[in-house]
């Protein structure tokens, strides 16, 4: 019997190896210096070939259906290896070798895990039913805890399951003000979650139903689980503090940031496809004014002819347009669809997605009308990198905006997957999911490879989800979430827009998420844009209507967004007031520098409470008095008091 032990001095986690095989003996809070384990249970479990295997072989009575659960073969521990920041494991396990890795890092109260999966046999096996981190841990009692779901803290029962929809759960004890949260980077439908206490599990894997996960691994093959997370915290649900190393953790796998942070703007609010050289010129010229960052130009750049540049848009193609985004300061953006044959007539049959009846699975509510889905398991992945590399050649394109439904809508439009049998890169439908998110991994990396300095981003669209998420954070240096406009504000106002941001924003990294695609217009423009700064700013908009005494307000803002960008990225989102009348949020650097941007909907002048320990001055007046004037919004230098 072995123990090994992480410790960063502000956690501990104890592992027992023995003849039975893993499991965790105590996970330590030392800040306060509570032991978070309940009971020692499993660290992972998979079938292989239908065969089930677990890590740490013992007997019990099933309390589902009351049989005894027996596993009969026990993992044999093959080796570890160490250092201050990671502890590897190996294990035998049937036909595997399984790595179970464990990370902590200097001052963070929590771990991320994976295993690492690889065939020893000489024959293909199927790996699926995949459990890669299973604990027994609670605050104090479990009696005691209540439970929750998502970035707003959805309640959730006692026990639950989630599958193909969040990636974060809580477990917080009101009597002794601490809790843990559980991250999952399982891409989009392939989440899972088991959160059953009375059966001793909080089991963090990959979907088993409605999207199961299946993997062919073929001999000396291996296979990289996602991650999970975990973080322990003392303090109160509401105090920002207790998601503060659980942000950090998602952070440490994230791609690294190639630029500052900067304001984009997009073409597709209120144009849509009607769009044109003159038009887009002008567009780029006034984002420029302003201050933006970078110009994208979004759908409507081709026609239905092999995805060539309309010449009746844009007689001289997109060079001209580039040159003068670029020129101007800005980085050039393009959008892209990866997920139909919209603009691709004549395509290989074989490249599309199929249904379960064998039909070619389209995107759309009217079938006949509708266009086939890509499969990104298919021979199509290889084309889509060739394509995305001669557009980033041709126009010096910095962000591409990767959109349109491939592995699920999130509008409900189309079946799952992919039932084909015969795609390169997988076999069937169980084990389509894992490689359509694979192809669009393998798109990414080949992209960082071959144009270091381009952004790719995988649009909530094309991941398959409605909201931001850790998975899509990973893939994507930034990655756009949603379509949230605010253009009719009688259908979405840009205070509830706001507010939607806020849930959003609670636990995941500010700098990376674009939000919404904000319309600047009307006598609230000015609240648009600094709603937008909430996050990574994406604006929209006809920037070539808008008042002189509003545009001269939205240069101060950029200005002021951008000098506080220049300090370094602004990883810590705060809310300053969240009411009805009245609301307001802060995002500053590691330094405690940055900015905030108050909101008033009230017939009088409104002031808020700054948060204890900082200062803030308005960047239009250059008073340190936090207030907002009647029916409008203001933006604050922030700074850290002595």
């Amino acid at each position: 019997m072995h123990q090994y032990s992480l410790n960063n001095g502000s956690l501990e986690r104890i592992l027992e190896v023995s003849d039975h095989g893993v499991r965790t003996l105590h996970l330590k809070d030392l800040n306060n210096g509570l032991d978070y384990i309940r009971q020692p249970v499993r660290e992972f479990a998979f079938s292989l070939d239908d065969v089930y295997f677990t890590s740490y072989q013992e007997s019990r009575i099933r309390e589902v259906d009351g049989n005894k659960d027996a596993i009969g073969i026990a993992p044999v521990f093959q080796d570890a290896r160490q250092d201050p920041g990671k502890l590897e494991l190996d294990f035998a396990l049937g036909p595997v070798l399984v790595t179970v890795v464990y990370r902590i890092y200097p001052g963070l109260c929590g771990t991320r895990k994976r295993l690492k999966i690889c065939n020893r046999s000489s024959k293909a096996i199927r790996l699926s039913n995949l459990i890669f981190d299973d604990t027994c841990a609670a605050p104090g009692e479990f009696g005691d805890c209540d439970f929750y779901s998502g970035c707003a803290d959805e309640p959730r029962p006692l026990s639950f399951t989630l599958e193909g929809r969040e990636d974060v759960v809580r477990c917080h004890n009101p009597k002794l003000n601490a809790g843990w949260l559980a991250g999952s980077s399982a891409p989009g439908v392939l989440r899972y979650f088991l959160v059953y206490p009375h059966w001793g599990n909080v089991a963090v894997g990959m979907n088993m139903s409605n999207a199961p996960f299946a993997k062919e691994l073929k001999p000396g093959e291996c296979f990289t689980t996602p991650e999970s997370i975990f973080v322990l915290y003392r303090g109160s649900m509401d105090d920002p503090a207790t998601v503060r190393d659980f942000r950090q953790l998602i952070r440490k796998g994230l791609p690294d940031m190639k630029r500052r942070e900067n304001i984009m703007y997009c073409t597709w609010i209120p144009f849509l496809k009607q769009i044109s050289e003159s038009l887009t010129l002008e567009l780029a010229k006034q984002a420029a004014a302003l201050g933006f960052g970078s110009f994208v130009l979004d759908d409507g750049w081709f026609a239905g002819n092999g995805r060539c540049v309309d010449p009746a848009k844009f007689p001289h193609g997109l060079e001209i347009l580039s040159d003068s985004v670029r020129q101007s300061g800005m980085r050039f953006g393009l959008w892209l669809n990866v997920g139909t044959d919209y603009g691709l007539p004549g395509m290989p049959e074989n490249w599309f997605a199929r249904r379960a009846d064998g039909k070619v699975n389209r995107l759309g509510f009217d079938y006949n009308n509708s266009h086939n889905i890509f499969c990104l398991g298919s021979g199509y992945r290889q084309w889509a990198k060739e394509q995305l590399d001669l557009l980033a050649d041709r126009y010096h394109v910095g962000y591409f905006k990767l959109d349109f439904s491939s592995v699920a809508s999130p509008y409900g439009i189309s079946p799952w997957g992919c039932h084909a049998h015969g795609h390169e890169h997988h076999r069937g439908w169980e084990d389509s999911f894992s490689a359509i998110y694979e192809g669009m991994f393998e798109l990414r990396d080949f992209m960082r490879e071959r144009h270091p300095d381009v952004t790719v981003d995988f649009s909530f669209e094309s991941f398959g989800t409605e909201y931001p998420n850790i998975a899509a954070l990973e893939l994507s240096e930034i990655h756009h979430v949603s379509n949230f406009s605010a253009e009719k504000p009688r259908i979405q106002s840009i205070d509830r827009v706001r507010k939607t941001f806020y849930s959003w924003l609670a636990k995941l990294p500010p700098e990376r998420i674009l939000n919404g695609l904000l319309s600047i217009q009307g006598n609230r423009g000015a609240e648009y844009l600094l709603t937008a700064f909430a996050g990574a700013p994406l604006v929209a908009g006809d920037l070539r209507n808008l008042p002189q005494e509003l545009r001269s307000r939205l240069a101060v803002f950029s200005a002021a967004f951008n000098a506080a960008a220049e300090s370094g990225p602004m990883t810590e989102f705060r809310l300053v007031e969240n009411q009805p009348s009245a609301d307001g949020f802060m995002r500053v650097n590691s330094e405690g520098s940055g900015i905030a941007c108050l909101f008033n909907r009230e017939d009088g002048i409104r002031r808020f409470r700054v948060p204890e320990g900082y200062r803030f001055v308005n960047v239009e007046t250059g008073s340190d008095t936090p207030e907002a004037a009647p029916q409008d919004c203001a933006m604050f230098r922030v700074t850290r008091e002595a």
